[in-house]
């Protein structure tokens, strides 16, 4: 029988991981099984039951449930196999940041969240720090720019560790977290067998039993705190242990000359007659009405799905360098920050994850620019949780022109962002990128090479821009800029009580 640990803080998504993966490897034959290990309760056993997985649950009570948990996992082990199970799974909170539930030679999984913090991953220690394979959930609830950041972190804490990223609603990653589930150990028993870590030190008074605080009652196994011997981030020279002086050498410039997709399927089932090839310095635009795929498309394509999405499609890229550096950078309709930083110490320790030298001069930049595309300026000061979600997706289309060295940008829905599109749209391109854009806005659709069709969750057609629609573009536009003018007008207080007619249709 396979055996894999997987732990990782509360509410970091473990369970929906798990389910997701059995889900990728089950077949009518396969039997799976989880053992899920807490303190006083838990409903997860109800999720892997409506599943159709052989579920126990271990509660520590008021042991510790790390200690209680290696105390009892051989007997777990020993269950599973006289049960004939395939793979057993265990599950534990970690709520001791201090224990670690792995074990020499048997494959270890950690599972933390990207919205816990970017200091979260040098805080939970062993667990994170002696895994084998790191799992980021909740990666589709920020920006890119701060996913990258907290993988650094991450990476920083465990180098060696194989990091994927699942979603556990969608499952999207889950297929590429089976195939290493796959390759586990097979076992009978852990008779014998090693922590990776050792345990905290016990006993104290307080874990057999005393409740009354003083000196008088501490015995065993106790620590004072050394008041004289300050500990804090106060006095570290860089808020989030990045050194502004780091000159990291630049990976290779990764090139690409095309991008290809295969057809997978629509949303009943009908298989999507597509095979399209895009070349490097085109731009693409998705269409189609809301819900019809759009983002699952560019999801795909952020992914390089390989059949293992809902759709199916496979993404093909043709280039050099294809693993040094990531091949995609994307601005998502999600533009939410959680770091306590300010704008410039964000772009900072975005530039430093991508080892990017001359980080003032690139800082500047990319602050200039974004107020030059949002309506409302803002200063290297500002918190990036104050910002507007404007002024976020400014942001964020700087920090991917100057940045990013991804040859390929998925934009999703771009004009929602209350910022100058054309000049965005300019600005992403100019550096010979292949650009993916999903939108609703006619201007942005006509100002691409061509458009994609969506319809039902698939390729309906592929429209290459015609010349009279690029003459036709150019009134669009002038009938865009007399909206950006009423736009400005109404944000500077002004009534819009003139001529409207003649406005529109009278001689400029």
């Amino acid at each position: 029988m396979k055996f894999v640990t997987f732990s990782g803080p509360p509410s970091s998504g473990k369970t929906s991981v798990i389910l997701k993966v059995i889900e990728c490897l089950k077949n009518e034959e396969s039997k799976f099984g989880v053992i899920k290990f807490d303190c006083l309760t838990t409903y997860d056993d109800l999720l892997y039951k409506k599943a159709g997985i052989e579920v126990m649950v271990g509660l520590s009570g008021n042991l510790c449930p790390d200690h209680f948990y290696i105390s009892n996992i051989d007997n777990c082990i020993r269950n599973g196999v006289k049960k004939g199970l395939e793979l057993l799974i265990s599950e534990s909170a970690g709520l001791c940041n201090r224990c670690s539930p792995h074990i020499k030679d048997i494959l270890a999984v950690c599972v933390i969240d990207s919205l816990s913090g970017v200091n979260t991953p040098k805080k939970i220690g062993p667990m994170l720090k002696y895994a084998d394979i790191i799992v980021i959930t909740k990666v589709d609830i920020v920006s890119q720019a701060e996913r990258e950041v907290f993988t650094f972190m991450v990476k920083e804490a465990n180098n060696k560790a194989k990091i994927i990223y699942v979603n556990g609603l969608t499952g999207q990653g889950a297929y590429e977290l089976s195939l290493n589930i796959k390759k586990a150990k097979s076992i009978e028993n852990l008779e014998g067998e090693k922590l990776r870590f050792t345990m905290p030190s016990a006993l104290c008074s307080y874990c057999l039993g005393e409740t009354i605080i003083g000196e008088d009652f501490q015995t065993g196994n106790t620590k004072k705190i050394n008041f004289d011997e300050i500990k804090s981030s106060r006095n570290n020279q860089a808020k989030y242990s990045f050194n502004r002086n780091t000159q990291d050498l630049k990976a290779e410039d990764t090139t690409i000359n095309s991008i290809s997709i295969l057809g997978g399927h629509d949303k009943s089932g009908n298989k999507e007659n597509i095979e399209l090839t895009i070349n490097v310095g085109e731009v693409i635009c998705i269409v189609g009405p809301t819900g019809s795929g759009k983002s699952r498309l560019l999801e795909d394509i952020e992914c390089m799905a390989n059949g293992d999405t809902p759709t199916g499609r496979v993404v093909k890229v043709c280039g050099d360098n294809l693993k040094d550096n990531k091949l995609v950078a994307q601005l998502s309709q999600n533009m939410n920050f959680v770091m306590d930083v300010s704008v410039e110490e964000f772009i900072v320790m975005h530039a430093q994850s991508r080892n990017v030298l001359e980080l003032e001069n690139i800082t500047s930049k990319i602050i200039k620019f974004a107020n030059e595309l949002a309506g409302e300026k803002f200063s290297r000061d500002t918190p990036i949780t104050s910002l507007s979600g404007g002024q976020s997706r400014a942001l964020m289309i700087a920090d991917t022109a100057f940045l990013s060295v991804s040859p390929i940008v998925l934009i999703d829905e771009i004009e929602n962002a209350g910022v100058d599109r054309g000049r965005a749209l300019e600005l992403l391109v100019k550096e010979g990128k292949i650009v993916f854009v999903s939108t609703h806005d006619p201007i942005l659709a006509l100002l691409g090479d061509k458009r994609i069709v969506i319809k039902n969750g698939a390729i309906n057609k592929v429209v290459k821009t015609s010349p009279k629609e690029r003459d036709n573009l150019k009134i669009m536009k002038l009938i865009d800029n007399k909206m950006l003018e009423l736009r400005n007008a109404l944000r500077g207080g002004k009534l819009i009580d003139w001529d409207m007619e003649e406005y529109f249709h009278g001689r400029n």
